[in-house]
């Protein structure tokens, strides 16, 4: 990193441009999975005209100006796309360049998110300037499913008598948002109505509105609650990445997981997206059976790093 700083850089951090998003597109899709939440803000910058204040180019220095050699995408959680490259040290250049302009150009974020070993590398480069990082997490397995799910009816819920998983309504949202934060705290470390309450709140209007988040009731101790929800966290490159899967933690060992999850992926490859992907810590054992049970195939490594 030091090194990347002294020397003259081949690769520079540039604000992304209208001209730039088609082959932005093009760099996302050679690994839909691994890129639906950068393929997402593309998207979204191709379909309205209006480009991001987050997302920026990676660009090389060539015989008559500058070419894209990758992209980043620097929201509240930042994630890259760079191409792998044959030659060792040009992709050692290539890294320590983004690193070096992740450092003189954008704000700490309040995570680095993508595959494990891009990610960690930039994150060995930016760590002096960056760090400490609260946690790192540098294996979660990247999985996907892009056929029927494999259903399992859940067990001994009786005494909850479930509905069906359904897609949540605006008029749930009070009843869904502690649930919500729960996952949250449990996943992240932190209250986030403590920290970015209102940017919380809205983003999980959001997904209610837009039809992304799913949700099952069910009674415990007399009340009705939220039993099971998991949303659609990130859409893009015809892929679906579901976040924030939970079940109360009164009605867990049941089933729950496994049958409402089942039921959203149906409904999410039918009404959304083809492919539906999700990450999970390699140490979550209880979460990998579920996902391997439902019928997720295992496909890449991802990294997580929280300040």
């Amino acid at each position: 990193m030091t090194d990347s700083l002294l020397r003259r850089a081949q690769h520079s951090l540039a604000p992304a441009q209208q001209r730039d998003l088609e082959r932005m597109r093009e760099a996302c899709a050679t690994d839909p999975v691994a890129h639906v939440v950068p393929a997402m803000h593309v998207e979204t910058a191709l379909a309205s005209g209006v480009v991001p204040a987050g997302l920026w180019a990676v660009r090389r220095r060539a015989r008559w100006g500058r070419e894209l050699a990758g992209l980043v995408f620097a929201g509240a959680n930042l994630c890259a796309v760079l191409p792998d490259v044959e030659d060792a040290d040009a992709e050692d250049d290539l890294r320590a360049d983004v690193a070096a302009a992740m450092v003189g150009r954008l704000s700490r974020p309040a995570a680095i998110v993508g595959v494990a070993e891009v990610m960690l590398d930039l994150w060995g480069r930016v760590e002096p300037w960056w760090g400490p990082a609260r946690e790192v997490r540098e294996r979660q397995i990247s999985m996907r499913i892009d056929a029927p799910a494999s259903h399992v009816r859940a067990l001994d819920t009786d005494d909850l008598h479930v509905d069906a998983v359904r897609r949540a309504r605006l008029d749930d949202y009070e009843q869904l948002l502690p649930a919500c934060v729960h996952m949250f705290i449990g996943e992240v470390g932190y209250d986030p109505m403590r920290h970015g309450r209102a940017a919380y709140e809205e983003r999980l209007r959001y997904l209610i509105r837009s039809g992304r988040a799913f949700v099952q009731f069910g009674t415990i101790e007399g009340q009705r609650v939220v039993v099971f929800k998991a949303e659609v966290g990130a859409l893009g490159g015809g892929v679906a990445q579901v976040h924030g899967v939970w079940v109360h933690p009164q009605a867990r060992g049941r089933g729950l997981a496994r049958a409402g999850l089942a039921a959203a992926i149906d409904a999410i490859r039918a009404d959304i997206a083809p492919t539906v992907s999700l990450y999970v810590n390699d140490f979550n054992d209880q979460a990998l059976r579920t996902y391997d049970a439902v019928g997720f195939t295992r496909v890449g490594a991802f990294a997580t790093v929280m300040f």
